[in-house]
């Protein structure tokens, strides 16, 4: 999956210039501050938003993206385990009522199977998305700010999820350095003026913020 000349703005200019090729087996953090346009690029890889300029190569991927987003459960009403099935139905998966139950119990959320969402802390629901990806396996995972707010059990359960589907197109967005160092292979630092491409090979996240500075005072980034 590639990214071609990706541009976009609204009143200013978000970015442009949006270049990358995405592999298969790889987990890629999109970095950056606040009000850059991370969200706007997922919603654009996404296909919930469309790019002024550039296009996107999918390859055979079009149809093996789940793009989980700001507010990834619109049917509150719904309790914890119907979301669950009506989600998988939704996606022609085969229903297996104990899988099911068994990552309802994995994740310590089988006494809430029967509640509704509602009722359910953030945590909690993002355990529900957690037992939908590990059971429909997408080609392509896209999660936007997925760790904020999060409490730290449920962190490691998301690392642990990236890493049990290994094989697939895993992006996530955040602004927070030390999330970004844990749990991506690559860190693509998003500027105006592209993507810089960074290994993560990070001893810590100081290094990383260290690694972003020298790269801004050497001219190689410009943010106004």
């Amino acid at each position: 999956m590639e990214l071609i000349n990706l541009s976009k703005k609204y009143e200013n200019l978000l970015f442009k210039n949006i270049n990358y090729k995405f592999t298969l087996g790889k987990i890629y953090s999109i970095f950056g501050k606040n009000g850059i346009g991370k969200t706007t690029l997922l919603d654009i890889i996404s296909g919930f938003n469309k790019a002024d300029n550039g296009y996107i190569d999918y390859g055979d991927l079009k149809d093996e993206i789940m793009y989980i987003g700001e507010n990834p459960i619109p049917f509150e009403l719904l309790t914890g385990k119907e979301f669950v099935i009506t989600t998988l139905e939704f996606k022609d998966i085969k229903i297996d009522d104990c899988e099911i139950d068994s990552l309802f119990k994995k994740f310590e959320i089988e006494d809430f199977k029967d509640n509704i969402i509602n009722t359910y802390s953030k945590g909690m629901k993002y355990k529900l998305l957690i037992i939908i990806i590990l059971i429909s396996k997408p080609k392509v995972l896209i999660l936007d700010e997925p760790l904020v707010d999060i409490d730290i059990i449920t962190i490691e359960n998301i690392s642990q999820i990236f890493h049990n589907i290994k094989d697939s197109i895993i992006i996530f967005s955040t602004h927070i350095s030390n999330i970004a160092f844990k749990l991506s292979d690559e860190i693509l630092y998003l500027t105006q003026n592209g993507i810089i491409n960074v290994t993560n090979n990070f001893k810590s996240s100081e290094e990383i913020e260290n690694y972003i500075l020298n790269l801004m005072k050497d001219g190689r980034i410009y943010e106004k």
